[in-house]
């Protein structure tokens, strides 16, 4: 083959005598000579290519010093995995949360307890002022006199009631309380009065009982009347009656009916 016959390179990396550089680069990689198509209008046979040789496996390239090695790909992160480390630092944020909320609570009662204890003790007694003594009356000033209590009136209890004036009649009888009309054929029957009394006067009245209003007569404290029963009587009886004034002025009275018969 000439020397103007055209060539073509393999593709980067690849060499069929076997080897890049290290650097990737293809140092002194052979060339195959490339025939230029014939034309359209030559009537030459064409030649057709044989495929070119499949790449020989090799070994990994030694790294070369002071290069950056290349970085490796980057994981893909499925989207459950996603959702279930969002959920929990969601979770962890809310415990811390919640954390801080009760600290600032348990603070706050901490704080009230202690102000509560303070305003429950006891009250601090201030001192009081000492009274100002006041100025000692000198000697030649006499001291004046203590007012003299007025005495008080008490109301002395009513005094007790009288007792009872003593019966001023010691005694007052009849010689009869029934008389008999019919045996004396409807004539006045004689009776006999006798009486004994203190006091300072004495009325006999017959058909009363205040001889005092409507007396028969006045007689001595000590006496003995004889009086006739006039028969025929309303009611068949007839009223006596002696009446005292005692030394205080009051007035005892009594009386004896005496009946027919």
């Amino acid at each position: 083959m000439s020397d103007d016959t055209p060539t073509r390179r393999y593709p980067d990396g690849f060499s069929p005598s076997g080897g890049a550089g290290g650097d990737g680069t293809v140092s002194d990689a052979p060339t195959e000579p490339f025939n230029e198509p014939p034309s359209p209008v030559a009537d030459a046979p064409t030649e057709r290519l044989g495929a070119p040789a499949a790449p020989a496996a090799h070994a990994p390239a030694a790294p070369v010093p002071g290069a950056v090695p290349p970085a490796p790909p980057s994981a893909t992160v499925p989207p459950e995995a996603a959702t279930a480390s969002g959920d929990r630092r969601n979770q962890r944020g809310l415990i811390v949360a919640l954390s801080i909320v009760a600290g600032i609570l348990l603070l706050a009662l901490i704080g009230v307890l202690i102000w509560l204890a303070l305003n429950q003790r006891a009250p601090i007694v201030e001192p009081s002022e000492s009274p100002t003594p006041s100025p000692s009356t000198s000697q030649s000033e006499s001291p004046e006199p203590s007012p003299i209590p007025t005495p008080t009136q008490t109301e002395e209890p009513p005094p007790p009631p009288p007792p009872p004036p003593a019966d001023a009649i010691s005694s007052y009888t009849a010689s009869a309380i029934q008389v008999d009309c019919t045996a004396s054929g409807g004539s006045p029957v004689p009776v006999t009065f006798s009486w004994a009394a203190t006091g300072t006067m004495l009325w006999f009245g017959i058909g009363t009982d205040d001889a005092h209003a409507n007396p028969y007569g006045e007689f001595p404290l000590n006496y003995t009347l004889d009086v006739d029963y006039q028969c025929g009587q309303p009611g068949q009886q007839q009223r006596y009656t002696i009446t005292v004034q005692r030394d205080d002025g009051t007035y005892e009275s009594q009386t004896i009916v005496i009946r027919e018969v």
